[in-house]
């Protein structure tokens, strides 16, 4: 579930024990186990991540990802994500009492019970809450979102804000909102009020090209979505811009080492 320029929180189910590769996170995230285990390899080590548990992931970071079921119980999570602009105002209304923000991952094993309670509350009346034009809900939902922030924080777990002004990641941004939509050079450029040649050489400043990042906003949203829907794998491929399945499942396999069957796999 997707709250605009607040965050976004998904419950994750996953059958099966398969490894995904070179799984990259555009915000900082939060992710609480509720059953099995979530194995993170990064940086020459691996975290193990048990129910009851927290690992706290800071923006843009690439990792591979385990989630183990155990004793025939699904692996299941929360995830919560927040977007800049809400980082950035609770870091501004905060400055004297919060602590630096984090800059590697971190696993939190020792939770106080209220804290657990009330992060699964949050996530209950976050899922409940029908966003829409109605000015209240948003205000209880941006509340929720700093509250868990302000607790997170009390442990000593604090999200920096991207503030990332490179070309490719308002890109991303942008993709990410409709993924969807068959994007092309052309529609982009114009989006920025600049040529196509202008608009590839921006990019290749920053080591990146189009292709790349639609094929790694599309694919990221396609794991989500096999691990949050029953969709079927024609539709997840719909969803994140691809006409066939088997077109899907070709980039999926190269891009995670595993294809979207066995991510979903018993």
């Amino acid at each position: 579930m997707d709250f605009k320029l607040i965050g976004q929180i998904i419950h994750i189910t996953q059958h099966g024990n398969h490894k995904l590769k070179y799984i990259e996170n555009s915000q900082p995230l939060l992710v609480y186990v509720i059953s099995g285990e979530k194995l993170v390899e990064w940086n020459g080590e691996t975290l193990s991540v048990k129910a009851g548990q927290i690992i706290a992931i800071p923006a843009n970071t690439i990792l591979n990802m385990t989630n183990l079921s155990i004793n025939n119980t699904p692996y299941q999570a929360i995830c919560f994500s927040w977007y800049d602009e809400l980082l950035n105002q609770f870091a501004s209304s905060n400055k004297q009492i919060i602590p630096k923000p984090l800059k590697k991952i971190k696993v939190e094993t020792d939770l106080r019970d209220n804290f657990i309670n009330r992060l699964s509350q949050i996530e209950s009346e976050l899922i409940n809450s029908s966003v829409n034009d109605s000015r209240m809900n948003l205000m209880l939902v941006k509340h929720l979102f700093l509250e868990l922030l302000i607790r997170l924080s009390s442990i000593g777990i604090v999200f920096k804000a991207n503030n990332n002004t490179s070309i490719s990641y308002q890109i991303r941004q942008m993709i990410s909102q409709q993924p969807d939509k068959k994007w092309k050079l052309r529609v982009i450029a114009d989006q920025f009020a600049m040529s196509e040649s202008t608009l590839r050489r921006y990019l290749a400043r920053e080591g990146q090209n189009l292709s790349q990042i639609i094929l790694d906003v599309c694919l990221n949203y396609g794991v989500v979505l096999l691990q949050t829907t029953q969709k079927s794998i024609l539709t997840i491929a719909q969803s994140v811009g691809y006409d066939s399945g088997s077109r899907f499942t070709h980039y999926f396999k190269k891009r995670f080492g595993i294809s979207p069957k066995m991510l979903r796999s018993e």
